[in-house]
């Protein structure tokens, strides 16, 4: 078997449109559209304009010769050394980002003592913070729905509460408020931390997507990554979710 333990009953093209659908929902941008060989996210964002998430690596050669604008992002479905030869020199690959999916089911959400819940929907998205004892938001996330998939994103805990449970709790309690509202399947895209964690709570490694992008002339060289609106950091850090 496969390193990848896979759930079949879902087919790559379907699990992409359900992540780029739920997270175009959770971030307020536009619906994704359909592009050859997957979609296209106008993002909108300095250094990160337009997103194009592939299914069909057969398509990844030729989107990234041309699509050349500056802020210009591609995530596609497969390791950076299938990726990387598809590209032309004008693009910077990132790391390697896992695709994950997880069981979706009502239970009972606990905080730890000092702690209490704050769930909010807004339409087809669900926000939940853990408040700590002075009111202060000790983590957060949101999830968005999409029928019977949801999309789990901006998974953060304060730095100074970690390492008390939150995260599982936080990813329950979304979990929770998803699979009330109809969702049975939870999409995220994780970095390798994430993925540790994500694992112990359950959720299944789908594959793996390797993002590229060609930076804004304001980026130096060896700047890095630019701000990176998408990936499922783990919930025992303050970064966001992917």
């Amino acid at each position: 078997m496969s390193t990848i333990d896979r759930q079949r009953s879902i087919s790559t093209a379907e699990l992409i449109r359900a992540w780029v659908t739920g997270w175009a929902a959770a971030r307020s941008v536009p619906a994704p559209v359909e592009a050859a060989g997957g979609f296209r996210l106008d993002v909108g964002l300095p250094e990160h304009r337009v997103r194009y998430v592939l299914h069909d690596v057969g398509h990844v050669a030729e989107t990234a010769r041309s699509r050349t604008d500056p802020g210009t992002w591609i995530k596609s479905f497969g390791p950076p050394e299938r990726i990387g030869p598809e590209l032309t020199p004008a693009w910077t690959i990132g790391d390697p980002e896992y695709v994950m999916t997880g069981p979706l089911r009502q239970a009972a959400v606990v905080p730890p003592s000092g702690y209490t819940i704050e769930v909010e929907p807004v339409g087809a998205v669900v926000f939940v913070r853990l408040l700590a004892g002075d009111g202060a938001v000790a983590a957060s996330g949101r999830i968005g729905i999409t029928g019977e998939t949801a999309v789990a994103d901006q998974i953060r805990t304060d730095p100074a509460h970690r390492r008390r449970g939150l995260g599982s709790v936080l990813m329950t309690a979304l979990g929770d408020a998803a699979a009330e509202r109809g969702a049975r399947t939870g999409v995220l895209v994780a970095t390798p931390a994430g993925r540790e964690l994500y694992t112990r709570l359950g959720w299944t490694l789908y594959g793996v997507l390797t993002p590229a992008w060609i930076p804004e002339p304001a980026i130096a060289p060896d700047a890095g990554a630019p701000a990176e609106p998408s990936l499922a950091s783990p919930p025992v850090q303050a970064r966001p979710a992917r």
